[in-house]
């Protein structure tokens, strides 16, 4: 159970309530993350907008996107983004070895080496924030400067809804 209780549609701010509505008007759930963001209703539709934009406005393959995020959540022990994203990640493409195996990609035999150098870089960045020369010239052979940024804007984006979804204790959808 939540540490705080959601925010509902009904007795919410206008910008929450609009907001809120417009989604169930396109077909997409309100699910809890959100009603938890929705406690900063200033921040709540850019987050939303950001979340969107790196799912679909970004040229890095979704493949590799969802890799990058199912590992994140993986570091971060982050069971609602693990559940999300293991089932994203099989819909673009990973196989049911890759998303059992992600928390221990480095030591498994179902990695390619494109995919392992998105997994060190995410790890690094998910760890520290940093990344080693080595790991930077590795991913540079497989990604161009602008996935390279899509990918730490990923990888930071997804450890930024960790952090509200695990010290508020979201539920799963």
């Amino acid at each position: 159970m939540a540490r705080i209780p959601y925010v509902e549609k009904d007795g919410a701010p206008q910008e929450v309530a609009e907001t809120f509505a417009k989604m169930e008007a396109r077909g997409n759930p309100v699910v809890n993350l959100w009603k938890m963001v929705a406690h900063s209703p200033a921040t709540l539709i850019h987050v939303i907008r950001t979340g969107n934009s790196l799912l679909t406005k970004t040229r890095i393959d979704p493949r590799l996107r969802e890799m990058a995020i199912l590992r994140t959540a993986e570091m971060l022990d982050c069971a609602y983004e693990i559940r999300a994203h293991a089932r994203a990640g099989l819909r673009e493409g990973m196989t049911d070895e890759q998303v059992k195996s992600i928390k221990n990609w480095e030591s498994s035999n179902n990695f390619n080496d494109i995919e392992r150098a998105v997994l060190r870089f995410t790890d690094e960045v998910a760890r520290v924030a940093r990344v080693k020369d080595e790991t930077f010239s590795n991913l540079a052979q497989y990604l161009d400067e602008g996935m390279m940024a899509e990918l730490a804007l990923i990888v930071g984006f997804y450890g930024m809804l960790a952090r509200i979804l695990l010290p508020f204790e979201v539920d799963l959808d």
